[in-house]
């Protein structure tokens, strides 16, 4: 079985979760694509590599869930505002729970960086099927609502999570759009 990092459910409303997660490490790298589904997979080629032996270890690392995709959100100076081309993803693994800094492989490719993340408060809304532009959109806006209408705010970039490998059919498949919250 995939470890997938444990949490507290604070609050849950059908597909819309409260959750405290622990401090965790996490291997990520910084990408472009043209939208989640495309950076994803360019990030999770270098982030696979490390994990499978690409480490001064060269030791493998276990696969975890889900493979998470941030996209950075660049604030216009000017109006109107057009976005073409490619943007900009940190694409991460999050680390089995039992590394720390100090027993993790140091990564031989200089693109791959550890973080290690503190404690924190997540809002996570839970959908089946393969993710695209449209699906995210419209998880981020629901979540977005049920955020605020529990009296937190957004304290961070919104991210793509995917639980399941390439292969499992698109109706099987779980995704959850996520974001770190403060209370209001």
């Amino acid at each position: 079985m995939t470890e997938t990092p444990k949490y507290i459910v604070e609050l849950k409303h059908k597909e819309l979760e409260l959750r405290r997660y622990p401090a965790m490490l996490q291997a990520e790298v910084t990408t472009s694509g043209s939208n989640y589904r495309n950076a994803a997979e360019r990030g999770f080629r270098v982030l696979a590599s490390y994990i499978f032996g690409n480490n001064r270890a060269n030791r493998n690392i276990e696969m975890t869930t889900p493979v998470n995709a941030i996209r950075s959100e660049k604030i216009a100076m000017t109006s109107p505002v057009t976005i073409t081309g490619d943007s900009e993803y940190t694409v991460a693994f999050i680390m089995p729970a039992s590394y720390t800094i100090d027993n993790l492989p140091i990564p031989n490719d200089q693109r791959v960086n550890i973080r290690s993340v503190d404690q924190h408060l997540t809002a996570a809304i839970r959908f089946n099927g393969y993710f695209n532009e449209e699906k995210i959109r419209h998880n981020r806006n629901r979540l977005t609502d049920w955020i605020s209408s529990i009296g937190y705010s957004v304290a961070g970039e919104y991210i793509v999570a995917g639980y399941n490998p390439p292969w499992v059919p698109g109706f099987f498949a779980r995704n959850e759009v996520m974001v770190n919250v403060v209370k209001q």
